[in-house]
């Protein structure tokens, strides 16, 4: 089992965000707690976002790009690519 540090203090939210992959294929998805460092984030279930992303969402002043770290069948982690 991994066990992930946290570098960054998280603040646990529910906003609405785009979720745009590699392949240009854009998801609605939910961020569920957000960090300086990266962000939990609910996407659909049929969605395979390993790789390089964009999230998209006002509280994040626009669009930032983040790599994913993790996925299980209803979310993913991300780290932003600035706080790697």
């Amino acid at each position: 089992m991994t066990i992930w540090s946290r570098n960054h203090e998280r603040r646990r939210m529910v906003e609405m965000a785009k979720l745009r992959t590699e392949s240009g294929q854009v998801y609605s998805c939910i961020i569920r707690d957000l960090s300086d460092g990266g962000a939990l984030l609910r996407v659909p279930t049929n969605g395979h976002f390993g790789g390089r992303v964009q999230i998209i969402a006002d509280i994040l002043g626009g669009e930032r790009a983040a790599s994913v770290k993790w996925q299980d069948q209803t979310s993913i982690g991300v780290a932003f690519d600035e706080a790697e």
